[in-house]
């Protein structure tokens, strides 16, 4: 099981790498080695990938003739995987909202019965603490 994970991560490796190259000639396809030297410094040093994503996508479609789902598929595969994600979501939440009390009804306190916050701080140890009274005369003024 070991060797299909070092074999995923040596795939993923090789697709990354095919990216960022097809990133760069798209770049350099519509803007110039200028442009494309400078995505890749900025997808580097400043961790901003999205240049050389939208180079990927106009590398692969106009570059290597690909139709624009497919280079769609190419440039962002994270998307394959957030449409199906927020289209579960959005049935999940409207089959939820049928039965709006279950959440509420699932973790309801026995322990308080008028919803106030049971208090489960710990007494604070006092210290004894000897005051000296002191006692001030009070001067009795003569007439």
């Amino acid at each position: 099981m070991a060797a299909f994970g070092v074999l995923g991560g040596i795939l993923f490796l090789i697709v990354g790498i095919v990216q960022i190259y097809v990133g760069f000639i798209g770049i350099e396809y519509h803007l110039g080695s200028g442009f494309a030297f400078g995505a890749l410094f900025i997808g580097f040093f400043f961790r901003i990938m999205f240049p050389l994503t939208i180079g990927t996508f106009f590398g692969a479609l106009d570059v290597w003739g690909w139709p624009w789902y497919g280079a769609l598929a190419f440039a962002a595969p994270g998307l394959l995987f957030i449409v199906p994600a927020l289209v579960t979501g959005a049935i999940s939440t409207l089959v939820d909202r049928k039965n709006e009390n279950s959440f509420s009804n699932n973790f309801s306190s026995t322990a308080a019965s008028n919803d106030e916050p049971i208090n489960v701080t710990p007494k604070k140890k006092t210290k004894k603490i000897f005051k000296k009274v002191i006692k001030k005369r009070k001067k009795i003024k003569k007439r």
